[in-house]
């Protein structure tokens, strides 16, 4: 933990530095361009100009930047922590620390994070037009299809000394109780069988489990299923509506989401096959 806050303030450093460190040169031609900018700070013969600051701050998250701008008092604080962080990396590259081979390693590291990080920013930002968008969700519609149920699960407490008469009777009841749309609730109060109810419990086929997404599937608005049984549970249905294709305004951000994983997918697994990787397994 205490490597990562040290290479995290590093890294601080200097890109604090990459803000301060313009030659004078360079500064005079900028004020030479906006004679009303004015030198905030001056260190050595390096200096930071108003403009250059606020151009730092914009660069931060909105309510950093408010806080900052807030009061006269945040403002100069910044500015103090702008000046520690320089003074800070002129020390240490005073000191020889850019020299050092495990702080040359962290900072290879933190580059080639960084270098991917946005490498795969800039894939996943393509913009995606509403064409391909529409044509995905015609290709892929029945991914949106979606039914709304109450859903019962019965899992029975004691599994080794199952009485499967008293169970039986259990789920003939529950299913009683959904056709009449009668409450559940004394079937919570079961000291022999956890049992949970979901109302109003919206399933989509492609993202439910398919045994039972394939029972729902098939019923008819207001029919209650027959107990279904998963693993150590019996799960009984009552469809409330469906099952319908969700509306393609309601998914749109999503599919634009699914696409940009999908582009990202393909390129990356382009790049694997242009890459000729080997793997080898016994040698691991």
């Amino acid at each position: 933990m205490l490597k990562s806050i040290i290479l995290a303030s590093m890294i601080i450093l200097l890109s604090a530095c990459n803000d301060f460190n313009h030659l004078e040169s360079e500064q005079n031609e900028k004020s030479e361009k906006n004679p009303n900018d004015k030198i905030v700070v001056k260190i050595g013969s390096d200096y930071i100009t108003r403009q250059q600051l606020l151009d730092s701050i914009s660069k931060l998250p909105l309510k950093q930047k408010i806080l900052i701008q807030s009061s006269p008092k945040k403002m100069n604080k910044y500015i103090e922590s702008y000046i520690n962080k320089e003074v800070l990396y002129r020390e240490a590259l005073t000191r020889g620390f850019s020299e050092r081979e495990n702080i040359k390693k962290s900072i290879e590291k933190y580059r080639k994070k960084v270098l991917i990080k946005s490498l795969t920013d800039e894939i996943l930002k393509q913009e995606i037009s509403d064409k391909e968008i529409e044509q995905y969700y015609g290709a892929n519609i029945e991914k949106y299809k979606t039914a709304l149920v109450t859903q019962v699960s019965v899992i029975p407490k004691n599994k080794e000394n199952l009485n499967t008469d008293e169970l039986e009777n259990l789920l003939k009841n529950i299913r009683t109780q959904l056709e009449k749309d009668s409450s559940l609730e004394e079937f919570t109060k079961s000291n022999l069988y956890s049992v949970k109810i979901r109302e109003s419990f919206e399933i989509n086929k492609d993202k439910y489990n398919k045994i039972l997404a394939d029972t729902v599937y098939n019923m008819n608005i207001g029919e209650v299923s027959e107990p279904v049984k998963l693993n150590n549970s019996y799960v009984i249905f009552k469809l409330l509506n469906g099952p319908d294709y969700i509306p393609f305004k309601n998914v749109k951000n999503n599919i634009k989401f699914a696409i940009r994983n999908n582009n990202f997918n393909n390129y990356l697994n382009n790049l694997k096959d242009l890459a000729e990787i080997e793997i080898y397994i016994d040698n691991i």
